[in-house]
């Protein structure tokens, strides 16, 4: 059975080895990163604006958004209403249905999920639109909006924190092993954080040969940019930027 690198948050890992074990192959998690919620009060900010009428569009770029934004919200319920008021905008399916799961309707989504997606499918001149998203996010998305018209805020919701432990020591060792037959990067900060373990192990030569030998699959354009431009060969981007997508798309040169 081939073994596939998950390098996903701990709170996506269950559901990311779940599918990856339904298409036959191994799950290997390795958290590279963790979602830290920001506590600055821009999010409680965003609630006030939102509940005054101040707020026309609101546009929510990951499933685990949603769930720091209802995990905050003063009156969950209340949110739920107020968001249904406003159009939602969601970057894909998986953010939609987190947000059903709330009571809320994304009135639409764009044909690619991502930020360029966003701005390719979308133009909103004269709106107020706030942007809920990670400290990560690409800025084409802000100043693509701007470009077509909108008043737009970004409202920081959590922070994605690279993780350098114990854990991820160890899966460098065993990436370095050969026991991987595949790796799978969702997001650059992923990519970065793997890379930087390795440099700071002093085997970051090793570890991009290593994973080099294999197979290789990612989401996103940005992804796939930093891996290339760190010497990292790509062999599999879905066109839908989803994880099932992703495995899917690695399975066909497994």
């Amino acid at each position: 059975m081939k073994r596939i690198a998950i390098t996903r948050p701990r709170k996506l890992l269950p559901e990311a080895e779940a599918l990856v074990r339904s298409r036959g192959l191994e799950p290997v998690p390795a958290p590279m990163m963790e979602l830290v919620p920001r506590e600055d009060g821009a999010l409680e900010q965003f609630f006030k604006r939102l509940e005054a009428g101040e707020v026309d569009t609101v546009v929510i770029t990951s499933q685990n958004g949603v769930g720091f934004i209802f995990d905050r919200a003063p009156d969950a319920m209340a949110l739920k209403d107020r968001l249904n008021r406003v159009e939602v905008i969601s970057i894909g399916p998986k953010t939609s249905q987190a947000l059903e799961e709330h009571g809320v309707r994304a009135r639409r989504m764009p044909a690619e999920y991502s930020s360029e997606g966003l701005v390719r499918d979308f133009r909103l001149p004269g709106r107020r639109v706030e942007v809920l998203r990670s400290d990560h996010g690409n800025p084409v998305l802000i100043s693509g909006f701007q470009k077509g018209g909108a008043s737009v805020r970004e409202v920081i919701i959590y922070d994605i924190v690279p993780l350098a432990g114990d854990a991820q020591a160890a899966f460098v060792r065993e990436a370095l092993s050969g026991r991987i037959d595949a790796f799978t990067f969702t997001s650059t900060m992923t990519a970065k954080s793997l890379l930087a373990m390795g440099e700071s192990l002093g085997v970051l030569d090793d570890l991009k040969r290593a994973i080099n030998d294999r197979k290789v699959a990612v989401i996103g354009h940005p992804t796939a940019d930093f891996l290339k431009a760190s010497g990292i060969r790509i062999d599999a981007v879905p066109e839908r930027f989803t994880f099932e997508d992703m495995i899917d798309a690695l399975l066909n040169v497994l």
